[in-house]
């Protein structure tokens, strides 16, 4: 896990300087940054960033003991897996720590693994990296289509009074159609094209994709299927999803008695018996969110709505 947490350092761009302190009953440091984005109202120049693997048990109070023992002077960064009670750390003139336990650390993750910081940061490492059988095999596969978030997260739980809860980044199943026809225009006018659309099950509602909304590589979660089954078919694809490839285009201009012109715009509209459709995979960002003393919610990452979970 320390290379994982190291890369989701360098995705975040906190570069990190060897130390010559390795680790400590637990406690692995990870280097020295010289400056933490996340970090910036508590701790604003050097700092050690330490990382504790994940456990069963809780970090204990003689762990803590050894450390502040090790531990250098200065300022501190520590990403536990484990439950860690900062008030451990008792205040002192030689240290200074923050502590972000496993639910902070689980929420930092599962929005840089959506968001698509860690994926792009490790593809772009391995651009140099000869290709293999395996990976070329890989490339001739269809690759399937994620969303970006339009959810940030951390901000939505503190509306909510939920900070420091439990989170856990999953996707939404839904479609991408591929959809080909005929738009006949206002004097009767046939021009082909095509659209991809998406349909949302969650939501009950289609959309025109826009490719810049979607992450360079899906990133490998958990996926959950829609609780109502899917909005279309290939013979039959609903009105709401066809009206989507309508298009009101320019069209001549024309000139009044007072001599001003104008150009007016004029419908170009799908022809429903021409249209043909194929759907491929496509996700949704989404958190499962575990309110304390509550039932487990879906957050959808698009539209920022709840969900019950079957």
């Amino acid at each position: 896990m320390d290379s994982i947490v190291k890369d989701l350092l360098a995705a975040r761009g906190i570069a990190l300087t060897p130390s010559e302190i390795y680790g400590s009953h637990g406690f692995s440091c990870l280097g020295v940054a010289e400056r933490v984005p996340e970090l910036s109202q508590e701790i604003t120049s050097q700092v050690f960033v330490w990382h504790v693997s994940d456990d069963l048990f809780p970090v204990t109070v003689s762990e803590v003991e050894r450390w502040i023992v090790d531990a250098p002077s200065g300022k501190h960064w520590i990403l536990s897996e484990r439950e860690f009670d900062s008030s451990l750390i008792a205040d002192s003139h030689s240290i200074e720590a923050v502590v972000w336990g496993p639910k902070r650390m689980a929420t930092w993750i599962g929005e840089s693994v959506l968001s698509g910081d860690l994926d792009t940061f490790l593809n772009t490492n391995r651009q140099n990296e000869p290709a293999k059988h395996e990976d070329l095999e890989d490339q001739e596969q269809p690759s399937e289509v994620t969303l970006r978030p339009l959810v940030e997260l951390s901000k939505w739980l503190e509306q909510r009074g939920w900070e420091g809860v439990r989170t856990s980044p999953v996707l939404l199943s839904a479609r991408l159609w591929s959809i080909s026809g005929n738009l006949i225009g206002p004097d009767g006018q046939s021009e082909s094209g095509s659209w991809q659309i998406i349909e949302d099950p969650w939501t009950t509602s289609f959309h025109i994709l826009d490719i810049e909304h979607a992450l360079d590589k899906s990133p490998s979660l958990r996926t959950l299927s829609p609780p109502s089954g899917w909005l279309a078919r290939q013979d039959s694809m609903p009105e709401d999803m066809l009206k989507l490839a309508d298009q009101r285009r320019q069209g001549s201009r024309e000139t009044n008695d007072d001599e001003v012109s104008s150009i007016m715009l004029e419908w170009w509209r799908l022809d429903h018996s021409s249209a043909k459709g194929e759907f491929s995979q496509l996700t949704i960002p989404g958190w499962i969110v575990y309110p304390d003393g509550a039932e487990a919610r879906l957050l959808h990452g698009r539209n920022g709505r709840v969900y019950e979970i079957d």
